[in-house]
């Protein structure tokens, strides 16, 4: 059977159209960091450490950026809003737990923020969504406790009145002293959890606003190791779904 011109014509536009759509489907870097060399690149990060006597800076070594101290953290330079609605934006990092506490994610530690109604919590609006270290016995050193370590996954809001509204607080079993995957997926609604690849807990997002991405230790208990840390748009799972179904259609037209 001859195959008409227009039939040609409508498989190479569809065949373009899936193209683009596989490319989108790839996704958009926004940000990243191996941590190679011999020093933190501080094009890409600010530093923040606590100037109480217990200060002990990040640095960069072996490939691994290493953190260990009571408010020793890094946050990214350029910050990321919540995305458009056929988008998300997807902060990862390959991250070695050994303390307590422990975080990666998006926004400022609560802690850390100043303002005149309450200087550990600020009046400008803000919100976080990051994962925490746990151990279920806070009187028994994480050393001692063998592989049952947990990790919470936070989301917390504050409106600009000087108050802290947890929106999320879940503990999930994790092994500490080896590195895992570590994801937080900010939708145009959703915050989406991830340890390895595997969905955890999800949120509703409370801010649209744009925030950088952290890392940093609280604590004196462990020596805290991040592999990388790398910042992308992805399309959401409908946009998916529609290159698999675009590609059913080609394929069906051709036969």
């Amino acid at each position: 059977m001859k195959t008409s011109k227009m039939t040609i014509c409508l498989v190479a536009l569809l065949g373009s159209f899936l193209c683009a759509l596989a490319q989108e489907a790839m996704g958009t870097q926004l940000f990243s960091d191996d941590f190679n060399g011999t020093t933190l690149d501080t094009s890409k990060w600010s530093v923040f450490v606590d100037g109480n006597g217990q200060s002990h800076a990040p640095y960069v070594a072996d490939g691994l950026l290493h953190s260990l101290g009571y408010h020793t953290r890094i946050d990214s330079i350029p910050a990321f809003a919540a995305p458009d609605m056929d988008k998300s934006v997807m902060a990862r990092a390959s991250i070695c737990l050994a303390g307590s506490t422990n975080k990666f994610g998006f926004g400022v530690n609560p802690g850390e923020r100043t303002g005149p109604l309450n200087p550990k919590q600020g009046t400008d609006p803000a919100t976080g969504y990051y994962f925490d270290t746990l151990h279920l016995d806070t009187t028994v050193p994480p050393e001692n406790q063998g592989q049952q370590h947990y990790v919470r996954a936070l989301a917390w809001s504050n409106p600009g009145d000087g108050s802290l509204i947890n929106l999320l607080d879940i503990a999930i079993p994790v092994t500490w002293y080896e590195f895992h995957e570590f994801k937080i997926e900010r939708t145009h609604s959703e915050v989406i959890y991830y340890i390895d690849g595997q969905e955890k807990a999800r949120v509703t997002d409370a801010f649209a606003g744009a925030l950088p991405v952290g890392v940093w230790n609280d604590r004196w208990d462990g020596m805290m190791q991040t592999d990388w840390v790398e910042v992308a748009t992805v399309p959401e799972p409908a946009t998916l779904l529609l290159l698999g179904l675009g590609g059913f259609v080609l394929r069906k037209n051709r036969k």
